[in-house]
């Protein structure tokens, strides 16, 4: 992609780098807040629109499934229209699409308008990324994405308890008009203080590309999110997934045979050539698993298990939010001093010794000591999250910044639908599992057992009769061994984190180190009738 040269220093006030750092925080605190916000509203939008949770549940994959569809198109159109442009014009559409999802009259509209804010929304956190990267020279771009790592991990810890003080509070239109007044701010301070990249107009189109990213990226995050509810040997996930899966392959010899050929392809998947990028890559993935899977999982443990309101829930969960944002502020800064992996591995390390401590998790933890378990996650993967993005990047040419970062949000999107969808399903069936085994012991010589005789006297000295009263008990037995089988389930879940995360402290140790010393940003070789053009621009500010 065709950038313009790093823009000259400010003689006064802050830097135009730092600038262009808080400019695109508010759209893509938007994108991510809004993919988390709206997990704790299901309950309110199945009572509102008198649906199931199969229906409902597309309110969230739709967004998703519309991101990962998206996502590959942002190289070609910001090289088409070009980056400030591109930028602007995404943040237009995901806040017209967020206050189309506040007046939604049915379940299906609420759908097709999540759509397009997943659509629209997916172009900001490569875009974001990218104008950063223009910026800021190597030896400073720790700081810079400890910087943009704030947004990234404080919207998935604060979205649980604004959404959750919203539903309890006010109308679940509010979750959606929220974007509004933000995404207005954002435009507003984009097209004041952003500057733009020149556009290359000669880019062709990757058609047969994107019909084949599209369908088979589709056919996947849709097999994914399926198997939660479906299971993984349902006919429609297993024939999404494989169709998913050979469509994503073609893919990968199409996009490779165009780059042979001298065009642009749709996303250049020749960046995994690069060792860095792909180790980076791969810990990356297994990180995000351990953060969406928690994302997941802890909000059913406090609001299913422990009975807590989505208010009381989210409020549990905003000290972590405060550990992540000094982890990726610290972190950032030892990065630039230290290298990648001096950050990473710590940080992969305290996350899962916090792991392990979920997994011992019960119905009767004191909060303060569940909450000291959160900080320690937050703090964890605030150190390695950010760190991983800048070892992948660090070794890719400025010109292929758009095709990376847009690989690198592509791979995030796949990643936390396949945690979700994996974490979803394990603790479903795990469930079921360990009720068969909790119910085998339920013998009249067992406590559970001669509790049954007990409950039934409670309920007869109550006026049911003595029928009534014992199927009364029965239940009661069977709802208790429920609750225990939920929590052996997601205890199993917490496992599955715990292997991937010590997966990722491996892969961590083949990751670039990624210290550099100070130097200037390195440019492609420009044209005569680019360089006088740059030359203009310069005498011109």
């Amino acid at each position: 992609m065709q950038m313009s040269a790093p823009a000259v220093p400010r003689r006064g006030g802050l830097p135009y780098k730092w600038i262009v750092a808080c400019v695109v925080i508010f759209g893509i605190f938007m994108s991510i807040l809004d993919s988390t916000i709206v997990n704790i509203a299901i309950p309110r939008l199945q009572s509102a629109f008198g649906s199931d949770l199969n229906s409902v549940q597309w309110v969230l994959t739709g967004y998703t499934l519309a991101q990962g569809v998206a996502t590959p198109l942002t190289a070609y159109l910001s090289d088409r229209i070009g980056i400030k442009r591109f930028y602007m014009l995404s943040l237009v559409g995901f806040t017209v699409g967020s206050a189309l999802c506040g007046i939604a009259w049915s379940l299906p509209v609420l759908i097709v308008f999540r759509l397009i804010q997943g659509f629209t929304g997916a172009f900001l956190s490569p875009l974001a990324i990218t104008l950063l990267y223009r910026e800021f020279a190597p030896s400073e771009r720790g700081t810079a994405m400890g910087v943009l790592g704030i947004p990234i991990l404080l919207a998935p810890a604060f979205g649980p308890t604004l959404g959750g003080y919203i539903v309890t509070f006010a109308g679940w239109q509010l979750i959606f008009y929220l974007n509004v007044p933000l995404g207005i701010i954002g435009l507003i301070l984009a097209a004041i203080y952003i500057r733009e990249a020149r556009a290359n107009t000669r880019a062709s189109f990757d058609l047969p590309g994107f019909v084949l990213s599209a369908i088979g990226l589709g056919l996947l995050l849709y097999g994914l999110s399926d198997a939660s509810t479906d299971g993984w040997t349902s006919g429609t996930v297993l024939s999404c997934l494989i169709a998913g899966v050979i469509l994503l392959t073609i893919f990968i010899f199409v996009e490779l045979g165009r780059a042979r050929r001298g065009l642009q392809p749709l996303l250049d998947v020749r960046v995994f050539g690069n060792r860095s990028f792909s180790t980076s890559s791969f810990a990356s993935i297994l990180v995000t698993f351990a953060l969406f899977g928690g994302l997941f999982l802890v909000p059913v443990y406090l609001q299913n298990l422990r009975q807590l309101s989505a208010f009381q829930a989210g409020l549990l969960l905003l000290p972590q939010a405060f550990a992540s944002m000094i982890a990726v502020l610290v972190g950032g800064r030892l990065v630039d001093k230290l290298g990648v992996r001096a950050v990473v591995i710590p940080g992969l390390i305290i996350t899962a010794i916090a792991m392990w401590r979920f997994t011992f998790l019960d119905l009767y933890i004191p909060y303060t000591s569940f909450q000291w378990v959160l900080i320690l996650r937050g703090f964890g993967i605030g150190l390695c999250l950010q760190p991983l993005m800048v070892s992948a990047l660090a070794e890719i040419r400025p010109r292929m910044l758009a095709q990376a970062t847009a690989v690198s949000t592509t791979l995030r999107f796949v990643g936390s639908s396949l945690a979700v969808a994996i974490v979803a399903t394990l603790v479903q069936s795990q469930t079921k599992l360990h009720y068969a085994h909790l119910a085998e012991k339920v013998t009249p010589d067992s406590p559970l057992g001669q509790l049954v005789p007990r409950l039934q006297a409670l309920f007869i000295s109550h006026g049911a009769s003595s029928v009534a009263a014992y199927g009364a008990a029965l239940s009661t037995i069977s709802g208790l061994l429920t609750r225990q089988a939920y929590m052996l389930g997601i205890q199993d879940a917490f496992w599955l984190s715990l292997v991937l995360t010590l997966l990722a402290v491996v892969a961590a140790f083949f990751v670039s180190s990624g210290r550099r010393k100070n130097e200037p940003i390195q440019q492609e070789p420009l044209s005569d009738e680019e360089q006088k053009a740059r030359e203009e621009a310069m005498l011109a500010i």
